[in-house]
């Protein structure tokens, strides 16, 4: 049987999509012994020339959002080449949570970072510039986009596999289809994302009380919390009526509420807008006229509502940007 190729090319990540692959274990081996990984440099020692000199691929990931012109030029180059492009993990499906920057300009950003934060020490003031030079060589470094993104932004993608990073349910079902393709040459639906159709309250284990009546937000440390009742409940934020249930609920039994990682069902436009609207029809208030007036004050009181609601999908929320203003 003759081996594809697979090729994993990284953006703007903090290598745990990466980690998650490595923890198939015996199935990533198994891989191995039908696919030959022509390009993956978080793992091994590639450069991007080795991509350039693969004539295809079948089975492209990308894994992180797109946050410098390196990797635009990884998702372009990667979409050329491959037959199936899949966004690995949170960061590659929605932007992730390094799409928060994009609450910030670019100045802000490298200025915070190179000048301001309390552990760094620049008593010069010293700027990165996009120029190195070294000896007589003059080295181009990457360049910030405008905007951190999704994949989907800049190129078409043909499975989403969410999660941060994706759990064991995801991946299972990447890795069927990696051996589904090699096996049968069956290649999927186009937009596929490997999520159930359940939110995570379908699959909650907790007790929810027939009325729930919310009168203040709480956050996780201000209450001692039940670890069968329902968070919502108890007053504290939890994502799971709007977000997928490809996880097992394991955050919710470790007695943690969720915060959104593996992102909404593919009907929700904007995840914020969404719960908003959850907690309107969760929230039974006896007076109806009252109950907008009720739902604006329980969020004025939401410490850092976008880090709560769109932690890991702000780059792909209604303040979407267009292709055309990813780079200057």
């Amino acid at each position: 049987m003759k081996k594809i190729k697979i090729a994993v090319a990284p953006g703007s990540s903090c290598g745990g999509c990466d980690v998650a692959l490595v923890n198939l274990n015996e199935k990533l081996l198994d891989i191995t012994n039908y696919a030959d990984i022509v390009f993956w440099p978080t793992a091994l020692d590639f450069k991007i020339e080795d991509l350039e000199q693969v004539n295809e691929i079948d089975i492209g990931i990308f894994v992180g959002a797109i946050r410098h012109k390196d990797h635009v030029k990884l998702a372009k180059l990667l979409r050329e080449k491959s037959k199936i492009i899949v966004a690995l993990g949170s960061c590659a499906c929605y932007g992730g949570i390094f799409s928060l920057a994009n609450l910030f300009e670019k100045k802000d950003l490298l200025e915070t970072v190179y000048q301001k934060t309390i552990t760094t020490e620049n008593s010069n003031g010293k700027m990165p510039t996009e120029s190195i030079k070294m000896g007589n060589i003059d080295i181009s470094l990457p360049k910030l986009t405008n905007w951190c993104l999704p994949l989907k932004n800049l190129i078409d993608v043909d499975i989403y596999a969410p999660g941060c990073p994706p759990g064991e349910r995801v991946l299972e079902k990447l890795y069927n289809i990696i051996i589904d393709f090699v096996k049968n040459g069956t290649v999927p639906d186009k937009g596929i994302a490997l999520e159930p159709l359940k939110t995570l309250c379908d699959i909650c284990p907790r007790k929810k009380p027939e009325k729930i009546v919310i009168r203040k937000f709480k956050r996780i440390h201000e209450v001692k919390l039940d670890p069968e009742l329902c968070f919502l409940a108890q007053g504290v934020i939890c994502l799971g009526p709007i977000s997928i249930a490809g996880c097992d609920a394991n955050c919710i039994k470790a007695n943690i509420p969720c915060r959104g990682c593996l992102g909404p069902n593919q009907d929700i436009h904007d995840v914020a807008a969404k719960f908003i609207s959850a907690i309107a029809s969760l929230v039974q208030i006896d007076k109806e006229k009252e109950l907008e007036e009720e739902i604006v004050n329980l969020i004025e009181e939401i410490v850092d509502p976008i880090g709560t609601f769109h932690r890991f999908t702000f780059g792909s929320g209604i303040f979407n940007k267009k292709q055309e203003d990813v780079m200057e």
